[in-house]
């Protein structure tokens, strides 16, 4: 359903002016009626055979074609964060920043492919991410309103040179409206009313990265002896410590115990809202969809060693 502006002007018409708040309404409904109770929207992606894909992985500063400060920043550092359990090597984003300092790069360079194979060598990966925020777009009506934030992901082989997987993705936050999962529930209330702040970024935000970080696909190595590690979910990662708390009594009134981690990393300090642990990747997978189905996201699955 493609977005539209709906611009609402009075009229002469006596008989017409009553028509005005109930047609609002209306639209209103329809709008909310349209949208799928999952708060994400997906596009059509690249496709990546797991074998082809890269076991070392440095994310580059992302643009910000917004007029939001600093969001592109945000942005890298959750999806970094996001990336951070999956099965790779990643390159802490300090080291990175230092060697694009060094030759002078970064957020608008304009990446060929002999830079990208020169990154290779000075960050020894095999491949980079590009990323670009490309839109964040506040809507009001009444006491509805929504945020999206978009943001679109290139991994780029260090190899060749060439792009070899993306994915764009809008994520939306919907306030003032009928919760659309019972995540949503306790703090709907409260929220309506109130304009989008600082807090709801972070939330979209999290839901945007959590989907780009996890729809890369993992290069398939196999090995993993039974026994060896552990598995949790990973539904959340915040900045902010109460958000992280919140989450998880909100989690553990929906029957799902969880747990909040808070690791340090050279940027900052990341408040992590996990459930488990499972025995086995089989379990971990189950319990994933289960929570996909009751809070319309996908959970990250973390392998921990025991």
């Amino acid at each position: 359903m493609q977005n539209r502006v709906i611009s609402s002007r009075g009229s002469s018409n006596p008989g017409t002016r009553w028509m005005a708040p109930a047609t609002t309404a209306v639209l209103i409904i329809l709008v909310m009626g349209c949208m799928s109770r999952s708060s994400v929207t997906y596009q059509e992606m690249a496709q990546l055979k797991p074998a082809e894909a890269p076991q070392s992985i440095a994310v580059l500063p992302f643009q910000n074609k917004t007029t939001q400060p600093d969001l592109g920043a945000f942005v890298r550092q959750s999806f970094y964060a996001h990336l951070s359990y999956r099965r790779y090597r990643d390159i802490e984003l300090v080291v990175v920043d230092h060697v694009l300092a060094e030759h002078g790069l970064g957020a608008d360079t304009q990446w060929t492919t002999d830079r990208i194979r020169m990154l290779g060598e000075w960050l020894g990966c095999d491949a980079v991410v590009t990323g670009r925020v490309d839109q964040i777009e506040r809507i009001y009506a009444g006491v509805y309103s929504q945020l999206n934030i978009g943001a679109s992901v290139n991994v780029h082989s260090t190899r060749s040179g060439e792009k070899i997987w993306a994915d764009t993705h809008v994520a939306r936050l919907h306030e003032g409206d009928v919760p659309l999962s019972p995540l949503g529930i306790p703090l709907s209330g409260l929220r309506t009313g109130l304009k989008l702040h600082d807090r709801e970024i972070v939330a979209v935000v999290d839901k945007l990265t959590r989907h780009l970080a996890g729809q890369i696909p993992d290069h398939g190595r196999k090995g993993d002896a039974a026994g060896k590690y552990f598995y949790d979910l990973q539904i959340g990662a915040f900045l902010d410590h109460q958000h992280a708390l919140e989450e998880r009594d909100r989690l553990a009134a929906l029957g799902y115990p969880a747990s909040v981690r808070s690791e340090t990393t050279p940027d900052a300090i990341w408040h992590r809202v996990v459930i488990g642990p499972y025995h086995s990747e089989n379990k971990a997978i189950a319990a994933r969809s289960a929570l996909e189905e009751l809070l319309s996201i996908r959970p990250l699955i973390r392998r921990q060693p025991l």
